[in-house]
């Protein structure tokens, strides 16, 4: 009975998610141990209901009420360190584990530093910036599987990681508890983005203080601005196709990436004449164009915004953009 007692109704969202969408879930449960994961696990087997695991809410945008379960990860079980390795539990706060690696001499995770959201969010999307991905330095994963209601190991290799992807995002019944990481002894700064070329690192810390001096510089803060970061993936083409991009505009922004081209959403956007664009109530970011803000309490305006940008720069440059944040329909 205490558990059931656990179980919210009608639980509103519009604080639990970073474009404060006010939308409610017709079942909400904190999962802050293994008999909540459990009892999720019954609960969701014998009511038959669909569910979501929900973060810090910082990559999700909510379209309509939810009606199944909302999963609000808390798990904070582990937070061990052995040699170059740590264990950490999924519900921890990420760049305060950023921080926590660097006081304890142990490196990788820099360039990381700023990114919002929970430790448990970083591998479902392989988050990264200035050059680096978590992918990296991930040795395995420990998962609790929702349709098995089994505990499962799996390796870097088994978590697919690629660009913004990996397993977890097709693989939505499996609630990641804790990652082991293997990071690095000796401080080597990657100071391969361009922003960061310019300077010598001999610190990590100062490292992250710059990788935090640019993020504030360059990015809306969602406290103020309710936003999920950077709302487009940078498209991936062809080399072949290429070319037909160059002849459109030859200063075009781009990158090599594994055999294949990465083009610039941001400068595809900016290129559009689109930043600091309005759609009804919300708007791009003059800051930074992949940076959508919200100032409605409903998901209609921001779900408009960005079905007209990828109109108009299909239209331009015959690419069609993804979303990075997940679209709970």
């Amino acid at each position: 009975m205490k558990l059931q007692k656990k179980i919210v109704t009608n639980k509103n969202l519009s604080k639990l998610n970073s474009l404060q969408i006010s939308v409610k879930a017709k079942y909400y449960l904190e999962c802050k141990t293994d008999p909540d994961l459990e009892f999720a696990f019954h609960f969701i087997k014998k009511n038959k209901v669909k569910f979501l695991v929900l973060g810090e809410g910082t990559n999700v945008v909510f379209t309509k009420p939810f009606e199944g379960l909302i999963i609000k990860n808390i798990f904070k079980k582990e937070k061990k360190i052995y040699e170059n390795k740590v264990k950490i539990s999924s519900g921890y706060n990420w760049d305060r584990f950023v921080s926590f690696c660097i006081k304890n001499s142990l490196y990788g995770l820099e360039n990381l530093s700023g990114i919002p959201g929970t430790v448990g969010a970083g591998p479902i999307q392989n988050i990264g910036a200035y050059g680096e991905e978590i992918a990296n330095y991930i040795e395995h994963i420990e998962v609790f599987n929702f349709k098995t209601g089994n505990v499962e190991i799996l390796n870097n290799k088994n978590c697919n990681f690629d660009y913004r992807n990996s397993f977890f995002k097709k693989n939505k019944h499996l609630f990641i508890k804790n990652i082991f990481f293997r990071l690095k002894k000796n401080f080597i700064a990657n100071n391969s983005y361009q922003g960061l070329q310019v300077y010598e690192f001999k610190k990590a810390s100062d490292l992250r203080k710059s990788i935090l001096k640019i993020r504030n510089r360059k990015l809306e803060n969602y406290l103020t601005k309710p936003n999920v970061g950077s709302f487009f993936k940078n498209p991936i083409i062809k080399k072949q196709d290429l070319s037909k991009l160059l002849k459109l505009d030859a200063e075009l922004k781009f990158y090599n990436h594994n055999k294949q081209i990465k083009v610039s959403a941001a400068w595809l956007i900016e290129r559009s004449d689109l930043k600091g664009f309005k759609f009804f109530k919300a708007s791009v970011s003059k800051k930074h164009s992949l940076v959508l803000v919200n100032e409605d309490k409903s998901p209609n305006s921001i779900l408009k915004l960005k079905n007209k940008i990828k109109t108009i720069v299909l239209s331009k440059y015959n690419i069609l953009l993804e979303e990075e944040p997940t679209i709970v329909k």
